[in-house]
């Protein structure tokens, strides 16, 4: 690989993008992984120990695999973004003659 090429005002901007979607990725992983603990951990956990009576469990489910849906989506449009924003890293790191 050749040496990094200098780096001007539109690739920082390139290169902010590209982090931007990273912390989209990050951000949906986490409210992902949040409400599917949730729904299939917590909740029944309490339904049993009767903290949280029975309808509750069944009304709070639902919305709790709604949101786990939106943030894998929000997750596989993050990566989609991310593959399509990768080209600038080919344009910082020049190949040269090889």
């Amino acid at each position: 690989m050749g040496d990094p090429v200098f780096l001007n005002a539109t690739d920082w901007q390139e290169v902010g993008g590209l982090l931007l979607t990273l912390w989209w990725l990050f951000g949906s992983v986490l409210g992902f992984a949040g409400s599917i603990l949730m729904a299939q951990g917590m909740l029944p956990s309490l339904g049993f120990t009767r903290d949280l009576p029975a309808s509750a469990v069944k009304t709070l489910r639902l919305p709790l695999y709604a949101s786990a849906g939106l943030f894998l989506a929000l997750g596989i449009i993050s990566v989609l973004i991310f593959l399509d924003r990768l080209d600038i890293l080919k344009n910082i790191f020049d190949q040269g003659p090889i």
